[in-house]
């Protein structure tokens, strides 16, 4: 059975010798890059092509055209808000749902982590700070933000809490398809994320505090394009996949940042999980357990303390095999003092993984449920309107089969750790640099990585091939 599409397909071959297959092209995969990547950190970066070189180029990248481009979204953004409002209330007829967990968290999280972080151009919460800040400058010449200094402990905890937040609403908030709690929701996240930029700074904010600018952008450091805009300098590179999650400097990720990469692989893996007939066998012996113990009374109250304990595992789960498997390279390699920096340090070759699963998870849901929007564009709100002759739209369900899925997904996650592992196998060279030992501590330092990625492709391609029952 291929996940997250409900059509069967009957797989070829035994299930796991598929799995068992994927595991195996992983660890050839590092054993290649092993003995043919070597001293990388003596190497020169690698070439990136600039995009800004031609008129194609130069008109993307032009003040006008990112100037119309927010306003389109931002209009957009408000259009989701007044339709979860005040439009129809019936899910399949209301342009707020399909548009808020298809369109904008599938879609853009497909376009950030293949072709750059186009959530940077049009993040609406940008958008309105910029427009507010201008007319508070031309009204009173001062700046609309206080630019409170940033307090270093904060971090990325901020991003970590409103994902977690964002991630119990999508799958386990019983408002999730309701459009009016959508769009209060929305409203909400909207002022604390405003008043962020107010407090701290647009720019702080937007690095620290505001959770979709900093998934985005951590999507798009694997993408094949690399752009910087600011007042004084605009470019935009091609680049190989994967490139931009090398570090470019000495410097650390910080520590709340790992927690909250590893919050987002695990987020995505739960929503896959709570799908299988395993999780759900899990789950009635539990409400069984509640009813025998509470009687009925409690059963709703047992079933959402159930849903939010399962979410909360899945984090606690990831984090604490990461550190394991990390001290244990340390361990292998005697440098556990430095468990800590290691696992700053390979954190970024976890996100390849996470993109991976994100992609082949949700891409049946894209292509199928994707297709709504174009109907609903022309009827919003659900009030019977046909602005654009769309209106009489019918998703085609045979857009996609079982079968591509279950293909796609294999090829994506296979890549997604193989990329990974060259990124470990990357960082562990620069860490090992200029040790006698440099070699072995190389290789040593990779071993317990590996592993986890080998064990992270079974568990996925388990995951995807198991039918959806929840």
């Amino acid at each position: 059975m291929a996940h997250a599409f409900g059509q069967r397909y009957d797989l070829p071959l035994p299930l796991w010798l598929f799995i068992s297959a994927g595991a195996v092209t992983v660890a050839i995969s590092f054993i290649i890059i092993a003995l043919f990547v070597r001293d990388t950190h003596k190497t020169k970066t690698p070439t990136k092509l600039s995009l800004l070189n031609n008129p194609v180029g130069k008109f993307f990248i032009h003040p006008m055209s990112i100037g119309l481009l927010r306003f389109i979204f931002l209009g957009l953004f408000l259009l989701i808000i007044a339709t979860g409002f005040w439009g129809s209330q019936n899910p399949l007829n209301n342009l707020s749902i399909v548009m808020v967990w298809v369109i904008a968290w599938v879609g853009l999280a497909f376009i950030c982590a293949l072709f750059g972080n186009f959530w940077a151009l049009i993040n609406p919460w940008n958008t309105i700070f910029l427009c507010a800040e201008s007319g508070y400058r031309k009204l009173t010449g001062n700046h609309l933000s206080r630019h409170n200094e940033y307090p270093i402990k904060m971090g990325y905890w901020p991003s970590f809490i409103f994902f977690l937040c964002f991630a119990w609403l999508e799958l386990n908030w019983s408002g999730s398809n309701i459009p009016s709690s959508v769009a209060t929701a929305i409203s909400i996240y909207t002022i604390l994320t405003l008043t962020g930029m107010w407090f701290y700074g647009r720019e702080t904010w937007l690095c620290y505090g505001e959770c979709f600018s900093v998934v985005y952008a951590l999507f798009s450091r694997f993408s094949i394009t690399e752009g910087r805009i600011n007042s004084e300098k605009r470019e935009w590179f091609l680049r190989p996949l994967g490139i931009g999650l090398l570090r470019e400097d000495e410097s650390l990720p910080e520590p709340s940042l790992v927690f909250f990469i590893l919050l987002v692989l695990s987020t995505v893996s739960y929503d896959g999980f709570t799908e299988t007939e395993t999780f759900q066998q899990i789950n009635i012996g539990y409400i069984e357990f509640i009813k025998n113990l509470t009687g009925n009374e409690l059963e709703n109250l047992g079933q959402s303390l159930f849903d939010s304990i399962a979410l909360l595992s899945f984090p606690m789960i990831f984090i604490l095999t990461y550190g394991f498997f990390i001290w244990l390279g340390a361990f292998m390699d005697e440098e556990t003092e430095r468990t800590v920096e290691l696992a700053r340090a390979f954190i970024f070759s976890i996100i390849p993984i996470s993109i991976a699963y994100h992609l082949s998870h949700y891409i049946s849901l894209l292509a199928i449920e994707g297709q709504v929007a174009i109907k609903l564009i022309s009827d919003p709100f659900g009030f019977g309107w046909d602005l654009f002759s769309t209106s009489a739209y019918e998703v085609d369900i045979a857009i996609i089969n079982a079968k591509f899925v279950w293909y796609f997904s294999i090829i994506l996650i296979v890549l997604g750790h193989i990329i990974a592992v060259y990124i470990a196998h990357m960082e562990a060279l620069r860490i090992c640099a200029g040790r006698s030992e440099e070699r072995y501590g190389t290789l040593i330092s990779q071993v317990p990585m590996i592993v986890l990625m080998i064990g992270y492709t079974m568990l996925s391609l388990w995951i995807i091939a198991q039918p959806i029952v929840g």
